[in-house]
């Protein structure tokens, strides 16, 4: 028996670590390089299409709505047939679809394309995080959603970099086929680098009634339920900065396209720093406490932006709070990411789908939501800290009624 056991183990064994972390964050953190690199472009690609700014935020929100979507597609089908083949998937159409938005001759053709997009992305992105839960658990678990997390950070700081550099020589369009030679080479690293991660004893079913059976199972644990809600409730916030921020800085505080650039990038790279902090401190503090934290931050700072926008001071004490918001949003992420997957642990690529689903497809209500109310510093400001306020009563009221569930 015991020989047996040693021999299962030791043809497992080379299949239960971890893919390349790099090229799996990377693909992990594919939705910041296909929105953050075209931001800056939003008010140009709004001139060459001759459309209105309103139009081309819908491109943005897409791609955030198909992103979600899929996410709730793949990931329970995920773990009926396995990572690799969603990897696979998800990396060749992102590539394709990328081609179809550089060669986009009008808005309508430009969203379409942007949605194939979101759906490729998403596949790759829930697929990768459920090979974390495959392979990982306890502090480990935690320390690799913080390792992504730093590494996905770098991706606001070097997409709109990127997009600015972009735009000094060429067009718009040209953002489009870098992300197609991005999604192109995720392929290929896929195919030469990437085990499967799900055995196949552990697989479900396929079909509709194995996929919704996994995600009722989820659904009826209330805290489960709760982190999600924690996570719409922030990423409505935050999104409303993503998609905002480029008209209030551009249009509201007369930012070229390059200085908004640096104040995109240089905010992004507080994130880059929390997320290292955050791995150093997970195993000293809960992650239930470092979440609650980092709400409780990015709170304070998206109120700094509506009290800047209120007091008409000008665009140096919005760019700082919001610097206080994506710093913020180190802690959260990964504390998210590594709490909804430890309570979800029975079907990681359905759990990793509501939580990346439902957060980004209703968190990208921040998208239209700041735009409808005037796309003003006031709007995002005012957005980011009621959604934001509203996330840290649900951690705190749900972790307090955990700890007294455990206690009784």
């Amino acid at each position: 028996m015991t020989t047996e056991r040693t021999r299962n183990r030791t043809r497992t064994t080379p299949r239960s670590g971890l893919p390349p972390i790099v090229p799996l964050a990377l693909i992990v953190g594919v939705s910041p390089f296909a929105t953050d690199m075209y931001i800056p472009a939003l008010p140009a690609i709004a001139r060459d299409l001759a459309t209105t700014p309103s139009a081309v935020q819908l491109s943005l929100t897409a791609f955030l709505v198909a992103f979600a979507v899929g996410q709730l597609l793949a990931g329970p089908v995920s773990d009926g047939v396995g990572r690799r083949p969603m990897l696979l998937l998800g990396t060749a159409v992102f590539a394709v679809a990328s081609v179809g938005c550089a060669l986009a001759p009008d808005v309508v053709t430009l969203v379409v394309a942007r949605v194939f997009q979101g759906l490729a992305g998403a596949a790759g992105a829930v697929a990768g995080r459920a090979m974390v839960s495959d392979v990982t658990d306890g502090p480990r678990t935690a320390k690799v959603f913080g390792t992504l997390a730093a590494i996905n950070a770098i991706g606001p700081v070097v997409a709109p970099l990127a997009g600015g550099a972009v735009l000094t020589v060429a067009s718009w369009r040209v953002m489009f086929v870098v992300l197609a030679v991005l999604g192109a080479v995720f392929f290929v690293l896929v195919v030469t680098g990437f085990h499967e991660t799900l055995p196949a004893e552990r697989r479900g079913g396929v079909g509709l009634a194995a996929n919704w059976a996994r995600i009722r199972e989820l659904t009826a644990i209330g805290r489960f339920r709760a982190y999600v809600l924690t996570g719409v409730l922030s990423t409505i916030g935050f999104f409303a900065y993503i998609a905002t921020s480029s008209f209030v800085f551009q249009t509201q505080y007369g930012f070229s396209e390059g200085l908004y650039t640096l104040v995109f990038a240089t905010n992004a790279s507080m994130m880059i720093v929390t997320t290292l902090v955050f791995r150093r401190v997970v195993g000293r503090f809960s992650e239930d406490t470092l979440l609650a934290f980092g709400l409780a931050v990015g709170t304070l700072g998206a109120l700094g932006v509506l009290t800047s926008a209120v007091l008409g001071l000008g665009p140096v004490p919005v760019w700082c709070s919001l610097a206080v918001v994506t710093a913020a949003w180190g802690f959260v992420l990964p504390a998210a990411m590594t709490r909804t997957q430890h309570v979800g642990a029975a079907h990681p690529g359905t759990a990793a789908a509501l939580q990346g689903g439902l957060t980004f497809g209703l968190g990208g209500l921040g998208t239209p939501l700041a735009g409808a109310l005037g796309g003003t510093a006031l709007a995002m400001g005012s957005v980011m800290a009621t959604l934001m306020a509203a996330a840290v009563v649900v951690q705190l009221v749900a972790t307090r009624r955990a700890g007294v569930g455990a206690r009784a």
